[in-house]
Order: C-alpha cells, then structure tokens, then sequence
C-alpha cells in the first residue's frame, strides 16, 4: 500500500482567470505514444453523434502523459475513455443528464435543474472563447491497465455521478485495492504535472480552466468546437 493518501480536495469557486495564449498543434495519443497508451473512446463506442474515435489532445497534454506513463508501476499503462471533445457530444451529454434529473426531481424548476446537472456535467456554450474543458484539449479521461489490458478496480465505472466517484472517496475504507489502484492513477498524473478534478476519479487537466483555477496559472489554451477547427501535427 501506498505511504501517500490522496488528499480531500474541493474545486476552488472563484471564476476569475487569466489568459495568456498558446497555438499548440493537438495530436493523436495512439499514433504519438507508439501504441503505448491504449485508447477506448467511450463516446463513440455509444455513437454519439459526432464522437470522435481518436483521443487529441493538445502536444505538452501528451508530452505529459508520456511522462506520467513512466511514473506507473512496471507492466501499466494508461487507457484512454476521452479527451478533446466535441460541441455536439457536450450537448447531448448535458441536454440527457438534465432531463434525467428532471424526470428524478419533478417538483425543481429548471434554474434549480441547471444549477444541480452543472456540479457533473459542464454546461457548453460554443459562442464563448472558454466553455466546457473538454474543448480545450487540455482535458482527458482515463484509467490504468495492466500488462494484459485488464483495467484497474477503480471502485466505479467512468461517468459515475455518486459521491463515490470522488477521487479520494476510497481513503477512509477498508478496500484497500481500490484505495490503492486510485494512488497509482493520481499520483502518477498530478507527478507529471496534471491536476485532478476533485468529483471525478478519472478525470486531469492541463492548462485548461479547471487546471488554472487549482494551480493560479493562466490558462493555455482557449476552446475548440469542431474537429474543422484542430489542427493536428501528424507525427511526433
């Protein structure tokens, strides 16, 4: 067992920030890392519409990742659920989870109902030049295989919207292979230099909002909507 614990964190509120631009090219995880980071791109395996079946980011996001890999024990590796993610998939994930609430909570007006779906799901709005971070290419989703591709017991499935799908939710239990398997996540993502949003186990951010917001650096890069718009560099 891990000596360290992942320590109780809360997303700070203040939503002021500052920008100082960065032109980076995204690239493909699978093509950069040589097949070393498996991808499963969750979104497409739904057919939402528009998912993309490739998981980009942003260069230094990658460049990061490819660090952090070195961080995993022997045999591990990173599996890949999401990362730069379109407009219309944002949507529709954010139009679902809002009518599911609706339907859980039919005494709450839509103002309450909004208020309540934004604390897991991010609201898009693709007239402003930052929205959800996951147009940013600075976000990405993932979790730790083994050597045979078996994913680590993380306690949830990805896109668990319980309390247990708090990062540090298995900390104070006695399932020591969850608490630890979470360890070798965080730990390796936050020693490349990530953050991790506090509700979300799987979820690290690299010079987007929500990493700007735990670490008081500017953001890096501003939204994307459309794959029109990425512009990919094709070999490393």
């Amino acid at each position: 067992m891990s000596i360290n614990k992942i320590p109780s964190l809360k997303m700070p509120t203040d939503d002021s920030f500052r920008y100082e631009a960065v032109d980076e090219p995204f690239v493909d995880i699978l093509e950069y890392s040589n097949n070393r980071i498996r991808v499963q791109m969750k979104y497409a395996e739904q057919n939402r519409q528009g998912a993309t079946t490739e998981a980009l980011v942003r260069k230094s996001v990658a460049d990061r990742l490819l660090l952090a890999c070195e961080l995993l024990p022997q045999g591990y590796t990173f599996k890949i659920f999401d990362a730069w993610r379109p407009y219309e998939v944002q949507k529709s994930l954010y139009d679902e989870y809002f009518e599911r609430l609706k339907k859980e909570n039919p005494h709450m007006n839509d103002e309450s109902l909004h208020k309540l779906s934004r604390e897991f799901v991010s609201y898009p709005d693709n007239s402003q030049l930052f929205s959800y971070v996951h147009s940013s290419g600075g976000a990405i989703d993932l979790t730790v295989v083994d050597g045979n591709n078996v994913e680590l017991d993380m306690g949830t499935d990805f896109d668990d919207f319980s309390a247990l799908a708090n990062t540090d939710a298995f900390e104070k239990t006695d399932n020591n292979t969850v608490k630890e398997n979470r360890r070798i996540l965080y730990f390796a993502m936050t020693g490349a230099g990530f953050t991790n949003f506090p509700n979300e186990w799987w979820h690290y951010d690299y010079g987007d909002i929500f990493y700007s917001k735990i670490t008081k650096e500017a953001v890096k890069y501003a939204s994307v909507y459309s794959t029109e718009q990425i512009k990919v560099e094709v070999k490393r």
